[in-house]
């Protein structure tokens, strides 16, 4: 995919430092400060880029409704901080409002000089956001494909991207229903997005009147942005008036003249602005854009106070480390607190404990993705395709705070404006194929101006609080059959939100004209949008407020919905890798790197899982794999973002496994097609050019069945009206993460899924527990598994003991505790051992002298990449206390 503002290495601020040395079997605990200074918290003491953050955050201030009043007091605060600062030697000062901090580039003496003061709550390092720019790929000669789906007429163009249609924000189709953008456009409601300024010309965000999508920009001509905002702009408020042609736009793809498209957003008809306070790199810029925390924080500030933002979209993230998230929480919170809806991509890192921060944040909303696949079938010469299955880039499975996604929404094939003069757009094309999370983020952002429009409309011109947006977004997704920490809620469905929106209490709505009904026939979850239990195996108990939209009584019943443990069908098909004939044209989709897989797919099948390993050691073979149902639809491609060597004697950061999942697939004989392609569908580029290795791959199928189980006795809840519905959420005996969700079911017809991250405790006397790591795309960070455990009083130590079999040099492991404050007191590298058989396993050990009582955090963390040798991998923990000295 268009690559994603994600950062690629742990920041201090989101997610800890690393404490020890890579490799290492030491620990490091951080010396604890002086009673009398306030904490340098991750490295910070030593001085260089850091953020001095003040005891009083002005909370009573609304960042929005009183932003003058707050930037006001917090000047005031940072004042003879600033001072300090500059009589120190620093430099690079930022103040910041929605955190009441000041960031500099301080030295270890002028650290430890404002640590004394009072006034200052701690003092921590200025993290770095990068935003890595496309990767390169030697020229190819085209295939001549068999031309796919086209628009029947010239004159009446398709609509890009596909999701519009997918989430039902508008539709190509005259048959088709009152949609969402018959209701709502995102008419006066402000969306603020980075790099916004520097698109402000590009024609697609003029409207047909003549007037900017984008306000306050100070060169309304600009059209030299970065590749990632364009897509974001796109997304949200695309305007649909330039006609492009997929024969120019897909060069590779062997499509006719006159197959054409225009590009619209979610909400066309709001307005951007940029929430970024540095400036895009120069046109044609190889480099990448960085960003400082403070520098978000400034963006944020900027957005609310300045420009009165009603949405934040925020296609960026941290990578996932256990630790502390909380700064760049408080700035998000406390634009959500001022009235502002704030979401944010999950990340692009696999389904599998990946969840990036901000998205953690339990106030913002986090959206994962899913596959539209008409565009990657018209580049790639299929005419039938199939959409809604979690891409398998989406960042999902539980994060260390017991959190999963909201919602889905599409994230990978779409088209979206660019220039060739902007950093990281195609040089070819005057679009891109545009994807990953940070597609699926401003499409959610643009629904939420949607959602807001319908709601202040029908409540006298009133917007809903972020709260009442996030709970209608999620209330009506679409369940789409995929685990409950990949989906969440479900995707996206606009004309559904804009309906609700419509019904909520205090509405002024009645039925007129097409898209106006007076019975929405939605639940609405209130209270809360997922259940995060932690809690001992047996039963937690819970409950949900539910809000009936329709106009009449309702009856509702309850289920509980988790997924069987995997079962393989068929058997683990082998098959050598070769490279074709380098005379050969390379067909758009990649070249054949092996034979083509054939297995059957049983009837009544809910989920299909499919696996690829490549055992190279080097991790630079880039492969992936593409999965043809029986009637030939194009249904999944898997994705591996690594890399290979950069420097002879390095490994790259090739996973050398690839994972794709499937939902409610089709029964009958599939195809896997085994192809030199990394799945990232840079479809303006020339294919992959194949590479040397000449080992074997293996490759393996596994269901799985939905088990459910009643949740509740049937709940009778009035029209217009909210019930509470009590629940007993079952906790599994195994400590862990065990995800299910709870399916709401209306007499009516409406419907609605609740995630639920459950989180069974280890037992607080100790004892074993296990983990298993399934895959990785070979982005930031592998996998990461959190355990939590109450500690009781008076322990001498807390002893944690990990083994797994594997210790292959490319399948590194690292394992994390953190005491019951978030910080993280051990952080310990797998290391080669030998077992009582005599086998070399890799094994690691965490200790806490004197721990704390309560609840404290265990993290199993799979580094980046595979050995490439199994398909799973089981890694075996056991808390202990009080052990004697080892020797």
């Amino acid at each position: 995919m268009r690559r994603t503002r994600l950062a690629l290495a742990a920041t201090a601020f989101a997610a800890g430092l690393s404490l020890t040395v890579a490799g290492g079997a030491g620990a490091y605990a951080a010396p604890a400060p002086a009673a009398s200074l306030a904490p340098a918290e991750y490295g910070a003491d030593a001085g260089g880029a850091v953020i001095v953050v003040l005891a009083d955050q002005h909370s009573d201030l609304k960042l929005k409704a009183q932003g003058a009043a707050r930037t006001s007091a917090t000047r005031a605060d940072q004042r003879s901080i600033v001072a300090d600062i500059k009589a120190q030697g620093g430099s690079d000062i930022r103040q910041l409002v929605s955190v009441n901090a000041v960031a500099a580039h301080l030295s270890a003496a002028a650290v430890k000089q404002l640590r004394a003061d009072p006034a200052v709550s701690e003092i921590l390092p200025d993290a770095t956001i990068t935003v890595q720019p496309g990767s390169t790929t030697p020229k190819a000669k085209p295939a001549k494909l068999d031309p796919a789906l086209c628009p029947a007429d010239p004159a009446k163009p398709f609509t890009e991207p596909e999701a519009l249609s997918v989430v039902r924000a508008s539709s190509d189709d005259p048959k088709a229903g009152p949609e969402g953008n018959d209701i709502a456009t995102g008419k006066g409601v402000i969306v603020a997005n980075d790099g916004i300024n520097e698109l402000a010309g590009n024609p697609n965000f003029i409207r047909k009147d003549g007037t900017p999508v984008v306000l306050d920009a100070p060169d309304p001509t600009a059209d030299d942005s970065d590749g990632e905002y364009y897509g974001d702009a796109s997304s949200i408020a695309g305007q649909g008036t330039v006609v492009y042609d997929y024969s120019k736009e897909l060069p590779y793809s062997g499509l006719p003249s006159g197959c054409t498209f225009t590009i619209k957003g979610v909400a066309p008809d709001a307005s951007l602005v940029d929430s970024s306070v540095i400036d895009t790199p120069p046109s044609g810029s190889a480099g990448a854009v960085q960003q400082s925390e403070s520098e978000v924080v400034a963006g944020i500030d900027n957005a609310v106070v300045n420009e009165h933002a009603d949405i934040i979209s925020e296609s960026y993230g941290y990578t996932p480390r256990p630790g502390r998230y909380a700064v760049f929480y408080a700035a998000n919170d406390a634009a959500i607190a001022a009235g502002v809806t704030v979401v944010v991509s999950s990340g692009d890192s696999g389904v599998s404990g990946t969840v990036s921060s901000p998205a953690t944040d339990p106030l913002a909303i986090a959206v994962g993705a899913t596959n539209t696949l008409r565009l990657n079938a018209q580049a790639t010469g299929y005419t039938k395709w199939t959409n809604n299955n979690i891409t398998p880039l989406s960042s999902g499975g539980t994060a260390p705070n017991n959190r999963v996604v909201d919602l889905v929404a599409p994230g990978y094939g779409g088209e979206a404006a660019c220039n060739p003069n902007g950093s990281d757009c195609p040089a070819n094309t005057q679009t891109e194929a545009f994807g990953g999370t940070s597609e699926s983020c401003p499409i959610v952002a643009g629904a939420a101006a949607d959602v807001i429009q319908a709601y202040a409309d029908s409540h006298h011109g009133t917007k809903p609080t972020p709260a009442l947006v996030k709970q209608i977004l999620t209330s009506t997704a679409t369940d789409i059959g995929a685990p409950a920490d990949e989906q969440g809620a479900g995707l996206l469905n606009v004309a559904a939100a804009v309906r609700a929106a419509q019904q909520e209490p205090g509405t002024t709505a009645v039925q007129h004209g097409k898209g106006k009904p007076a019975d929405a026939r939605s639940l609405v979850v209130h209270s809360p949008t997922q259940l995060d239990v932690t809690a001992p195996a047996g039963t937690s108990a819970q409950s949900v407020t539910l809000f009936n939209t329709s106009a009449k009584d309702t009856e509702v019943s309850a289920a509980y919905r988790s997924l069987s443990t995997p079962a393989q069908f068929g058997r683990t098909v082998t098959e050598p890798v070769s490279a074709p004939d380098p005379s050969l044209p390379v067909p758009a989709q990649g070249a054949q790197a092996a034979a083509p897989i054939s297995f059957t797919v049983p009837k009544g099948l809910d989920r299909l899982d499919a696996d690829m390993l490549i055992p190279d050691p080097a991790n630079s073979t880039i492969l992936s794999f593409t999965l043809v149902d029986p009637k030939g639809a194009l249904t999944q491609i898997s994705y591996d973002y690594g890399t290979p060597p950069t420097r002879a004697g390095r490994t790259g950061t090739v996973s050398n496994i690839q994972h794709v999942e499937v939902t409610a697939p089709v029964p009958g004989r599939w195809k896997a097609l085994v192809l030199w392609a990394n799945g990232r569908a840079h479809l303006q580029e020339p294919p992959n050019v194949p590479g040397t290795f000449t080992g074997d791959i293996s490759f393996r199928t596994t269901g799985q069945h939905y088990v459910t189980s009643p949740a509740a006795h049937p709940v009778r809840i009035k029209a217009h009206s909210s019930a509470v519905v009590p629940l007993k959420v079952a906790m599994p005996a195994a400590p862990g993460d065990h995800p299910e969700s709870v399916q709401f079911t209306a007499a009516n017809g409406a419907s609605t899924s609740l995630p639920v991250a459950r989180r069974t405790l280890i037992p607080s006397q100790g004892g074993p527990f296990d983990t298993t790591i399934t895959s990785s795309v070979g982005r930031q960070v592998g996998q990461i598994s959190t355990y939590d455990l109450d500690v009781p009083a008076g322990k001498q130590d807390l002893d944690v003991d990990f083994t797994t079999p594997d210790a292959s040099p490319d399948n590194p492991m690292t394992f994390w505790l953190l005491d019951p404050s978030g910080t993280v007191v051990q952080q310990v590298a797998a290391t080669p051992a030998t077992d009582a058989s005599g086998a070399t396993i890799a094994a690691a050990h965490l200790v806490a002298p004197s721990p704390a009582a309560g609840r404290w955090e265990i993290d199993v963390e799979l580094n980046l990449t595979t050995s490439g040798k199994e398909f799973t991998q089981l890694v075996h923990g056991v808390v202990g206390y009080d052990r004697p000295p080892a020797g």
